[in-house]
């Protein structure tokens, strides 16, 4: 592996991408080894970020004494403001060079981007529910915003993220979770839908279902759809989604937690997952008892997704295909996609 002066004015002080001393060609090598070693089997294929750098459309920042927003380094609360940040998609780096400092009472901030219009969605934390001076979020407009939010709530302007993925239309609220790579993200939906066809289930489940990212385009194509997921902001969203494509008869969402799911809760064929860091392991279990045709699991935690693919083959699942999606580059992450097919 060689090295490389890192692309970031600010690494050394920041701390957060800490692969960026490496080539993109060698980060990703050492990943597929990861993944290699993991499995025990290479991957079928590696999808590369087409924005090695400035490719982040969501980023999180909190504000120091003086409101001026930047990060904390690791595992520490030492903050470095931040104007210019090298991951961040240019129009988020554009308004963080034009913020005016943050009103007090804020505790952390996101930027969001639909990969042209930004938003701001400010939080207050626990300790910070005091009164926050609303006409001063307003003025952070004059930084080229296209909304403001406060906890959720609008301030200012049209704090929504608009996504079109996969042929579907998203209007995401500000407390919405998505890929904060979109480029990538919508290589991954594309993967997806190419396998959902090829299996033609009778019936999808969609586990940790988010706003619909993956199985909405799914159900456009005609395949019933059930999504679970535990975040009501999503499955509002996701609702209003089925709603405003006419997918009602097709689609229908649930707001649960996916980790609760037990074999009897949905009829389906096929089982799609996309679960946080921790996994899934207690979904597995529940899903191997109806013997679904595939399952279909995305992971952003290599070393979870080996655990929780352990039961699956012990009953006798064949791990047909493994890809990686270089998701985080010059970031010790990687999202996985694994396709599990009944013996």
């Amino acid at each position: 592996m060689t090295s490389r002066t890192p692309p970031c004015p600010i690494h050394a002080e920041c701390g957060g991408c800490s692969e960026m001393h490496r080539p993109e060609a060698d980060q990703f090598a050492a990943r597929s080894d990861w993944i290699t070693r993991l499995l025990d089997r290479p991957p079928d294929r590696l999808v590369p970020s087409p924005r090695p750098l400035g490719y982040r459309a969501r980023v999180s920042l909190r504000p120091d004494g003086a409101g001026r927003l930047g990060y904390f380094r690791p595992r520490t609360h030492t903050h470095v403001p931040v104007t210019d940040c090298t991951i961040a998609r240019p129009e988020i780096n554009a308004v963080l060079a034009a913020l005016p400092p943050l009103p007090s009472g804020i505790a952390s901030a996101e930027l969001r981007s639909d990969g042209e219009q930004v938003v701001l969605a400010a939080r207050r934390g626990k300790r910070h529910r005091g009164k926050v001076d609303r006409g001063a979020l307003a003025a952070l407009m004059s930084a080229g915003l296209k909304g403001v939010a406060l906890d959720g709530a609008k301030i200012a302007g049209d704090p929504t993220t608009t996504l079109t993925i996969g042929g579907i239309t998203h209007r995401l609220k500000p407390e919405t979770f998505y890929q904060v790579n979109l480029e990538v993200n919508a290589e991954m939906v594309a993967l997806v839908t190419e396998r959902i066809a090829e299996l033609a289930p009778s019936r999808l489940l969609d586990l940790y279902a988010g706003a619909g990212n993956l199985s909405l385009p799914q159900a456009a194509a005609g395949v019933p759809v059930t999504l679970i997921e535990s975040a009501r902001s999503s499955t509002t969203d996701a609702a209003a989604t089925i709603k405003r494509h006419g997918l009602s008869a097709v689609a229908e969402i649930r707001t649960g937690n996916a980790d609760r799911f037990k074999a009897g809760d949905a009829f389906f064929d096929v089982a799609l997952l996309d679960p946080p860091r921790a996994g899934a392991q207690k979904v597995i279990p529940q899903l191997l008892i109806t013997r679904p045709a595939a399952i279909l699991y995305i992971s952003c935690n290599p070393n979870a997704l080996m655990r929780d693919l352990r039961p699956a083959l012990a009953a006798g699942y064949r791990l047909d295909e493994v890809v990686l999606f270089e998701m985080f580059p010059q970031t010790p992450h990687v999202e996985v996609f694994v396709r599990l097919s009944r013996a």
